[in-house]
């Protein structure tokens, strides 16, 4: 696929083209609350709802029989800022604008899978295709590499690009 970052600010010059939607800074969270599940017999769950979560999960009147599966589909989420990339299927064409590399932090209280009761990092590739689960190990990991990525391209393949497009304009009729 052949891609090209926008933003939403005005284009710069050609060789600031590649720009990022910086995050903004982080809120400090709120302190946090409770959420509540009441079936519709009066029976209650009452979980810790941390400061940073974007959803409230809590509701009423739901069926005694469904309390359990409600209680494990509470999930808290916080989001985080993405970048945008132009992507063309193929490599032609003007291609579409997508949203690339946000993603969440998430933590599911009861999950029914397993997994550890603790917040993770989901990281949205590109449409369908997540990388998740990611601890602070992993996530300290998955930087080091796409910084690796990034000073790749900005220290050799940028460099190498500008000596090949001089070397074309200066032999290329």
């Amino acid at each position: 696929m052949r891609s090209t970052f926008t933003d939403r600010r005005p284009r710069r010059a050609e060789h600031e083209a590649v720009s990022v939607r910086r995050a903004k800074p982080t809120a400090p969270a709120r302190p946090g609350r409770s959420w509540t599940l009441t079936a519709a017999d009066g029976d209650t769950v009452r979980g810790y709802l941390p400061g940073w979560a974007e959803e409230d999960p809590s509701r009423t009147g739901i069926p005694q029989e469904a309390l359990r599966n409600a209680v494990c589909d509470v999930i808290h989420r916080a989001s985080f800022d993405r970048q945008s990339l132009r992507l063309a299927q193929g490599g032609y064409g003007p291609g579409e604008v997508a949203w690339i590399l946000g993603g969440n932090i998430e933590c599911i209280p009861q999950p029914d899978d397993g997994q550890s009761p603790v917040p993770v990092v989901n990281i949205h590739l590109i449409e369908d295709f997540w990388i998740s689960g990611l601890g602070p190990a992993e996530l300290g990991q998955l930087a080091t590499l796409l910084r690796k990525q990034a000073d790749r391209l900005e220290h050799d393949i940028r460099p190498r690009l500008v000596a090949y497009r001089a070397d074309w304009a200066a032999r290329h009729p």
